[in-house]
């Protein structure tokens, strides 16, 4: 905690002969973020680094050490524990709602943390599973799951963990020092994004600065001698602005969300008699520093904004997949000044077949309840062939899929309408016309070869339940539309279209529709409180089921009263990525209504693709996806002039494309038939 610099000389003089409670102590914490259910390894390509099992012997044998150097020891993971994909979903599978084993939650529990910041993967599957993962992880230590602008009142599952303590806005760890007992207060922090990207339900978000500061003057209350921010913004870059707004009083933030990789070349040994796994190591192979301007990459960064009593905050992070383990010594004075130890560090996990001097052994105990039985799971996927490919279903990372056509996003929306078709009879609901799905979820590429059950989990991992949205007007599509392709800039007119923070809202569209958009004209807007602040006039042209229905500001039909019927997910329907909205007031509304649908409960994004990839084959896994006679929208890998989505620089040159989306529409309504 701050101590006012009005302190004059003669108080430094009197503290020379007081008793060891006010002389200088250390406080060093230990932090990650983002383990995204990386349990097995840091990646596939690097099987020697990261996984859980090393991360808790390196933070174990790290505590111990400067547990014994007299240093007080807090452990922090910074958000996202957990993440949709094969890996989460062997905690999914492993019994029924209510009785499963979250082996995440398992890991968790064994490695102890202090605290765990609530992150927005944490809500990917709704607060009923994320109290079932939260049980989980107090069954070896207790952790506590901590943020401060998350409202939980409305939602039963997670309020009982309120209630009992499990879950808090912040808390104070008694930690003993060299100069005794200390205590060390962390607050928890969680992005206001959350309600647009993962699924709250009924939990609410509020303003983070707000409540951050709100539990700054409890824990001074409580007489907490140092404090610690812990959140989960996305990127530290939001952090560093945070600071600004907030009241003196942090001493230092542990971000996560934005996996930014910091260290200090220059960072000085380790305290002398340390073990060789607690030196400072380099990087994971083919790692390096990211650019974090205004920011530095170095360990910690320190805020460019100062707090309201004018100090600049130091923040660290680390990248996630449990690769590496932060480490920042925080040494106190008698006045109570906090200051970063020049040795402070992240640490690599490694392998002692990778780093026979700095590597460690598996925790033996996490590998038996958490990685073993995950790692099994995956096997079996993987074995599973379903069908071949003789041409890549393309991701490219997020800069591809999240800013043009790919076969892959084009593959992706099929399967949706295919069983949003089959599905939609037997739920009452509307035969969607096509699917738009947010780019966001669609997470790797499929390899030319086979096709395994493990890679439509890799391909669709987050478990979303398909949807039909009912009765969008034409007006409301276009306004859609507009959100889907607001987020690109083109910077020459051609294949150099960027991604603005890759966002995941741009859609992939089904056949049954195509879209012209111009990615130089004024994208959709939203204040904070989901207001349109800039309209947006992208969309050149709108296509559905061969018919024009919108071109060059000018409607061919009646905007109000026609209206389709959309397959997507519920995550989108329920206003993820800042769809199906409805936000009036002033002069803005998004959405003309407030868009009921129909969730087809017990068929999630990965069943739709891995049943339309089944369908198509026939059951033979022999069958080439991409071979003679396939959608020739599955052939090209990516385009930014495609037959569903085509970026126009100067829209001059719609009229030129607009034949490529009809005959693509054509030849989409033959296989439909």
């Amino acid at each position: 905690m701050k101590t006012p610099s009005r302190l004059i000389a003669s108080v430094l003089a009197a503290l020379a002969g007081l008793p060891a409670a006010f002389a200088q102590y250390s406080i060093t914490v230990l932090h990650n973020n983002d383990g995204e259910s990386a349990l097995i390894q840091y990646s596939d390509a690097q099987p020697n680094y990261g996984g859980v099992a090393r991360f808790a012997t390196l933070l174990d044998d790290t505590r111990d050490f400067y547990t014994s150097q007299g240093h007080g020891v807090v452990s922090i993971y910074a958000g996202d524990t957990f993440l949709a994909g094969a890996r989460f979903q062997a905690s999914l599978d492993s019994g029924a709602p209510g009785s499963r084993t979250f082996y995440d939650a398992l890991a968790i529990s064994h490695i102890g943390y202090d605290a765990s910041i609530i992150g927005n993967h944490e809500f990917d599957f709704g607060p009923s599973v994320l109290a079932e993962f939260i049980g989980d992880a107090q069954t070896t230590n207790t952790t506590t799951y901590l943020s401060s602008n998350l409202d939980f009142s409305s939602t039963p599952s997670l309020q009982s963990l309120v209630t009992a303590g499990t879950i808090a806005p912040s808390k104070i760890v008694n930690v003993n020092t060299s100069a005794g007992m200390k205590k060390v207060g962390i607050i928890g922090a969680t992005t206001t994004d959350l309600p647009f990207v993962s699924s709250p339900e009924t939990v609410t978000v509020g303003a983070v600065a707000a409540a951050v500061n709100t539990q700054i003057s409890l824990l001074q209350g409580a007489g907490a001698d140092v404090i610690i921010l812990g959140s989960h913004l996305q990127g530290i870059r939001t952090e560093n602005t945070l600071v600004s707004s907030l009241n003196p009083g942090i001493d230092l933030i542990i971000a996560g969300g934005g996996s930014e990789l910091l260290r200090t070349e220059s960072a000085t040994a380790v305290l002398p008699g340390a073990p060789a796994t607690v030196a400072t190591t380099g990087f994971i192979p083919n790692d390096s520093e990211p650019s974090i301007t205004p920011l530095t990459s170095n360990y910690p960064a320190v805020s460019t904004f100062t707090d309201l009593g004018g100090n600049a905050i130091p923040i660290v992070t680390t990248d996630g997949n449990y690769g590496y383990l932060g480490r920042v010594t925080l040494n106190v004075d008698a006045l109570g000044a906090v200051t970063v130890d020049t040795s402070s560090n992240p640490q690599r996990v490694a392998s002692i077949t990778a780093d026979a001097t700095n590597g460690v052994a598996p925790d033996a105990a996490i590998v038996t309840d958490a990685v073993t039985p995950v790692s099994n799971f995956v096997a079996g996927l993987a074995a599973t062939d379903l069908a071949n490919t003789s041409v890549q279903l393309f991701h490219g990372g997020s800069s591809t899929i999240r800013s043009r056509q790919t076969n892959l996003g084009n593959f992706v929306a099929d399967a949706f309408l295919d069983k949003a078709t089959d599905l939609a009879p037997g739920f009452a609901t509307d035969l969607p016309d096509f699917a738009l799905v947010n780019a966001g979820g669609i997470r790797a590429n499929i390899a030319a070869g086979d096709v395994s059950r493990l890679s439509t989990f890799n391909v669709s991992p987050f478990g979303n339940f398909l949807a039909v949205v009912p009765d969008v007007t034409a007006a409301d599509l276009k306004l859609l539309l507009e959100n889907a392709f607001s987020r690109t800039s083109d910077s020459d007119a051609g294949p150099g279209i960027t991604v603005a923070g890759a966002d995941g809202r741009f859609a992939q569209l089904s056949e049954g529709i195509s879209v012209a958009y111009d990615p130089n004209a004024s994208g959709l807007r939203f204040n904070a409180d989901g207001m349109i602040t800039t309209v947006g006039n992208r969309i050149l042209i709108i296509t559905v089921d061969g018919v024009t229905i919108y071109e060059n500001g000018a409607w061919n039909v009646d905007a109000e009263t026609t209206t389709f019927d959309i397959a997507t997910t519920a995550f989108s329907a329920n206003g993820g990525d800042q769809y199906f909205r409805t936000a009036s007031g002033g002069t803005a509304t998004y959405l003309s209504k407030l868009y009921d649908f129909d969730i087809l409960t017990g068929t999630t994004d990965q069943q739709a693709l891995q049943d339309y990839i089944v369908q198509l084959t026939g059951g033979n896994n022999a069958f080439d996806l991409t071979g003679s006679g396939a959608n020739p929208d599955y052939l090209v890998q990516s385009t930014f002039q495609g037959s569903r989505i085509s970026a126009i620089p100067e829209p001059s040159s719609v009229a030129a494309l607009a034949g490529l989306a009809g005959l693509a529409l054509a030849a989409s309504r033959r296989r439909r038939a």
